[in-house]
Formats: structure tokens, sequence, C-alpha cells
């Protein structure tokens, strides 16, 4: 079972559970050989992981009999997730044993993730063989899951080949599971091909359901974290600790440093704290390599910890942006999310809690950007203002604002992400107190704005709907800004000063119900639990029956059943395709007050 907690566009925040063992994604998995966990399990202990991977495969070929529990083996109580031999075969050549086989011994150790046999996708494989594979593969598939039941890995390959990547995940998505490893990247990564793990990574995920948790095999350097996270990737598993401590490699945040290259300080960490370089060169290649590695885990838990805060405080594209120009080749992998922007923009918000820091021509195609510039950029030449907040500069209505974004009608200069972005050279001003402008036409053009935002947040002309001369406005004493609306003497719409997009109230949920034809702007929920959305309740996933399908996440929304009753109003967490495909988290954050239905 899984869940969103948090999230940032395809970047998420996840509770996975699996046998009763919870974990939170995003998540690495660090790769023990079962037989040699020493001093590993500790460290790991250390870290506060609470998922390993080890291989079947070994253990079966080393004599663990089938019966026992991994768990006790490795010291582990928390998920154990086990591979299948794949990898071996793709190394060494071909194994003696087929995938009922691992699938049947998986299970009987109490591997809580079991991974099917698979064949893997070679870099030199034909289209056609690839084919072949991917078809074999959904035979072990289906094969795994009537053993075992539901909760079976399985991975998606396909090699180079976009088109093959694309149905693998169509047909591994077709079977009854939830989990799916991106197979095949490793020889990717070893060559610096990161376009094309990025690129195998969005063509699997935009087959697959929404729900469905991607684990990206073997990808496990920290510098490339940031992108597979945005690119929607939950678990990553990672060896690579190990692998470059055993060639005196440092792994950090933005690349390896060898360590002869080190004079005297090392990197900051509590495993090499202890040491200057040369103390660490005079250990033994055992001792050496155990200090290494421990660091090497410790900097890529970090890493992703930090990319979690990323996540819960959106900034994830400001943060993958910043870190993708550390290697030209992270750059390239960055430009490869352009080729996905019908899929990507399907979950990216109208607005951030963090403004758009621009690193480059990249930020301009960002998702919630380019979607920006679609709907709201005119053709026309604007008048060139350098200062923000730009209105405050001009009390003429019929300004376009030649911003870094295009030529913006004035009306929006407060919207997401104009005002709340920053580019070089640009600098701000202090508001001023615009209260002064009391001429009439000043009046009209804070009228017109009101109308000018709700066309570009919901898809229409306010005074299409309403009586423009019924409209009052409440502004805030100190900057003269738009804060609040009525209509009739009723408020039906906040100005958020964060992003300059209105949020509903329950009068403002009214007019959107009997104005816009359904299902626009609503949220359809199962009629059992119409009293506690009534009361307040959030609105859970597993009971949404439909949904508008232009919602995004944060959304402003209506709540209603079947019949089209308006039961509530609040903010969408999901866009539609997971509101239906999740089975558990919250859909919508309810934000009826007590008072409001009276």
């Amino acid at each position: 079972m899984f869940q969103i907690l948090h999230r940032d566009g395809l970047a998420r925040i996840g509770e996975l559970e699996v046998k009763n063992r919870k974990i939170l994604t995003p998540v690495l998995l660090p790769v023990l050989h079962p037989f040699k966990i020493d001093p590993w399990i500790s460290v790991v202990k250390q870290l506060k992981l609470n998922g390993v991977i080890t291989n079947s495969y070994i253990l079966k070929k080393g004599g663990f009999q089938e019966g026992k529990d991994v768990h006790d083996l490795l010291g582990f109580s928390g998920i154990v997730m086990t591979d299948s031999g794949t990898f071996q075969e793709h190394m060494y050549g071909e194994l003696n044993v087929t995938n009922l086989e691992m699938v049947r011994y998986q299970e009987s150790i109490n591997s809580d993730i079991i991974t099917i046999r698979d064949i893997f996708s070679e870099m030199d494989h034909s289209e056609e063989k690839i084919r072949e594979d991917i078809r074999e593969n959904y035979r072990r598939g289906k094969e795994a899951i009537s053993e075992t039941g539901k909760y079976v890995a399985l991975p998606i390959q396909g090699g180079v080949y976009p088109d093959l990547r694309k149905e693998s995940a169509r047909m591994m998505g077709s079977l009854e599971s939830e989990y799916f490893p991106i197979g095949g990247i490793v020889p990717f990564m070893e060559r610096y091909m990161y376009s094309l793990v990025i690129e195998s990574i969005l063509n699997s995920k935009s087959n697959l359901k929404s729900s469905a948790v991607i684990h990206a095999f073997g990808a496990g350097h920290p510098m490339f974290f940031p992108l597979l996270f945005l690119a929607g990737v939950d678990v990553i598993d990672s060896s690579a600790y190990i692998k470059y401590a055993r060639d005196n490699r440092i792994l950090t945040e933005t690349g390896t440093a060898d360590l002869s290259g080190f004079a005297e300080e090392l990197p900051p960490s509590p495993y090499l704290d202890r040491f200057n370089a040369k103390e660490l060169l005079s250990l033994s290649q055992d001792e050496r390599t155990n200090v290494l590695g421990m660091h090497n885990l410790y900097v890529s838990v970090k890493e992703l910890e930090n990319i979690k805060q990323q996540i819960r405080s959106e900034n994830m594209w400001n943060y993958a942006e910043y870190r993708a120009h550390s290697h030209p080749l992270l750059l390239e992998a960055l430009r490869k999310f352009d080729d996905f922007y019908g899929y990507i923009e399907r979950f990216e918000p109208m607005s951030r809690k963090n403004p758009v820091f621009y690193t480059g021509e990249e930020t301009l195609k960002r998702p919630d950007v380019r979607r920006f510039i679609s709907k709201a950029i005119e053709s026309r030449q604007g008048v060139k203002i350098d200062k923000k907040p730009y209105s405050y500069y001009s009390d003429s209505p019929n300004v376009l604002v030649q911003s870094q974004f295009g030529a913006v009608p004035l009306f929006l200069d407060e919207t997401y992400p104009v005002a709340q972005s920053l580019f070089p050279g640009e600098y701000y001003e202090s508001s001023k107190d615009i209260t002064k402008f009391e001429k009439p036409e000043w009046k009209e053009f804070l009228i017109n704005k009101v109308d000018r935002i709700f066309e570009y947040q919901f898809g229409r002309k306010l005074y299409s709907i309403l009586d423009r001369d019924k409209i009052t406005l409440q502004r805030s004493k100190n900057t003269g800004k738009i804060r609040n609306v009525f209509y009739g003497g009723e408020q039906i719409l906040a100005l958020r000063a964060s992003d300059g997009l209105f949020s509903l109230t329950y009068n403002g949920s009214v007019l959107i119900r009997s104005n816009f034809h359904f299902p626009q702007h609503r949220v359809i929920v199962d009629k059992e639990v119409s009293e506690f959305i009534r009361q307040g309740k959030n609105v859970f996933a597993k009971f949404v029956e439909d949904a508008d399908i232009s919602i995004r996440p944060h959304d402003d929304v209506i709540i209603v059943d079947r019949e089209d009753n308006l039961l509530s109003y609040g903010r969408a967490t999901l866009n539609r395709e997971e509101m239906i495909e999740f089975k558990r988290g919250i859909a919508v954050k309810n934000r009826l007050k007590s008072d409001d239905a009276s």
C-alpha cells in the first residue's frame, strides 16, 4: 500500500507499507551481501534506514535454507527486498535457475518485496530480441503473481528503445502489482548517459498508474538523486557506496573525488572526521574500504534527507536545476524533461511556496512556467518596467509588462510566477502605498484585475457570471493591495499574497457550483461520506468517484456528490488520475469552516 504525504510535481514523499512494515519514500535501499553484512548492517541502523536490498540468488547458492527468515539472517527488522539474480546474469552469464524457483524461494525466506527473475535488456541487444524478452518478462510476472500474490516487483526493461520501454510498462502495469523497478539502466549510469536514464524512467512512469511505486535499479550516485526524484522515482538502491570505496573514491553531492587528490582535510562526515588524507591512506585496504564506504553511504543518506526537505518546501525544480549545472551530462538530462511536458504538466501546481530562481534557459522550460506562458502571455509588445511589483509603477489600466517571461498583462503582475521569481539584474523595491491612487481609473483597474485573475485561474470571466457593479473589494491598509472580494456584501474570494491567486470561500464555492458545468472544478465523492465532508473532514482518495480532468495539485476545488449537491470546498492534493488510482491518502484538504454552510 502506498500513499502520498507531500509532493512537489512528480517528486513526492510517500508512505509505503508492506507486510505491516512501513517506510517513507524517497528512500535509499543499501545493497547488502547477505553473508558479508558487517559492518554495514550497523551503519544502516546508525543512519536510521528502514529498508535494505539483498540478493536471493546468492542466498540460495550459499545454502540459506527455505523456511528461514532473511530478517533474522541480517539482524534487521525493517523492509527487506530481494533481487532474483538477474543482475548476476547480466554480469556473469546465464544462471541455471528458473523464475518460479526464485520466486518460491524468496517467498519461503519471508522477503517483503519479491522480484521476478526477469531478462536484462543489454544495450547491444536488437530491438527484436528485447521485444521477445519483455514479453517473456510479462509471462514471468504473471506467473509470479499467480504463485505468491500481489506485492511482486515487476521490472520494466526495454534497453535503449523508448517504444519498448513504454510497451514493457503497459504490459507489466496490467498485472496486479504496485511496485515497478526500472531495469537495465546500470550500463547507462556507468557510461554517464544520464539523459537516457531519465528518458527510460519517464517513458516507463508515464505508462504506469500514478499510484505505482517507481524503483530505479542501481541508480545510487548522490549527484544524480535530484533529477531521479524530480522524475518521480520513489526508491533507489545502491552498492556504489562500497564499490567506489574499494577504488579509494569518495562520493560527494556533486561528483566523485579520488582519495589521492586530497592533501590533508577530507570532506566532513562523522566517518572521516577522525582522519586526514595521509592517515586514511596508511590504513589497510579493508579498513580504508570500510571507512570510505561508511562515508559514502552517509553522504548518500544526507542528500536524500535534503531532497525530502526540498519536496516539503516545494523547491525541487530550483534545487534540481542548481545541481544539474555541476556536470554537463546532468544538464543534458535536465533538458530531457522538456520532451515529456505533456505528461509532467498534469502533476504541476499553478504555484509553489518557493519562487522561481533563474539558472539558465532551462528555467523557462519548466512545466509550470511553460503553462503560464501559454495561458497568460500576450503577443503584443509591452512597456518595459524593470522593478517589482510592477503595478505600483503605473496607474494605467492598459499596461503590458515586458517581464522575463514575456509580455504579461499588468493585471497578472502579482500572479505566480511573475512576482515570485528572480532573474539576474532584477531588483525589488518595497511595496508602495497605492491608496494614493484613488482616481476612478485606478479603482476600475483593480476591479478589472479581479476579473482577469479569475479568468486565468478558473477559465471564465467573472463578470460573465456576476454583475460587476455589485463587486466590492477589501484592500490592505498598508499597501492598498486587494485582499478579499465581496459580491452583494458576501465574501466570495480571497486573494493570496503568496501567489496572487484566489482561494474560494463557501460563497465562492456556491458560485462555482452554479455557473460551471458538471464536472468542472469538482471532485465527486461517494455518497456514504457526504455527511463527513459536510462536517469538514478531508476527502480520501478511496472515496473519490470522479473529478475534473483539468484539476492540478493545490487547485481550489468544490466537493460534490454524484447528483452535484455541494458538500464543501477545499484544495486538491492530487490530480484526477491520482485521485482515481490511489487507494490511500488525502485527495482534497477540506477548508469548510463550522459556520460556512450556515
